[in-house]
């Protein structure tokens, strides 16, 4: 039998998740501090967690997953992709997308969420309400704009419907010449 972690997350401490530790350290994990829950309390514990795991670089918490993402970065680097999508973002890209933001549900519409804890959510979704307005002139007290497309059909068609009007035209690439599907066939 293999032995067994409780491990506390930090923001939940009455929510425990037992981990095989053996399979933790098959897949590369390190760092991972074996406390035995009796003899701790769940917020000393998952400080310590917090402090000796989740606070650690990936080269060092998952070596053959960093390992795997480092050949990718050099398969990358060595090649010149041609898909926007697939070139190197900048630096203020790669922040916004690490950000915390993006550990939250936050399903609904601002100040009407299904999840509590979203006032940062709400406040980063005006924000850009407010830009996309200002950027097309329109009078917020006439239009209201939603900025929560999920993937590349719906953005453009929100973009075809906000430029086009009935029956109107937009030249596009086929996907064959680097289209994208919703570019039409």
């Amino acid at each position: 039998m293999h032995k067994q972690a409780c491990v506390i997350f930090p923001y939940f401490s009455n929510l425990y998740c037992k981990f095989n530790i053996r399979r933790l350290f098959d897949y590369g994990v390190k760092n991972l501090t074996i406390m035995d829950i009796q003899e701790t309390n769940a917020k000393q514990y998952s400080t310590t967690i917090y402090q000796s795991t989740l606070n650690d670089k990936l080269e060092n918490c998952d070596s053959q997953a960093f390992q795997i993402m480092q050949k990718e970065k050099r398969r990358q680097m060595e090649g010149i992709e041609l898909i926007a999508s697939e070139n190197f973002p900048s630096r203020a890209v790669l922040e916004a997308l690490s950000c915390s933001l993006h550990n939250k549900y936050a399903e609904g519409y601002p100040k009407a969420r299904y999840y509590g804890g979203n006032e940062f959510i709400d406040e980063m979704e005006l924000l850009c309400q407010r830009r996309a307005l200002d950027l097309f002139r329109l009078d917020p007290n006439e239009w209201d704009v939603n900025v929560q497309p999920y993937s590349g059909s719906p953005a453009n068609f929100a973009v075809y419907t906000a430029i086009l009007g009935p029956h109107g035209r937009l030249m596009g690439l086929d996907l064959p010449d680097g289209g994208h599907l919703t570019h039409g066939w």
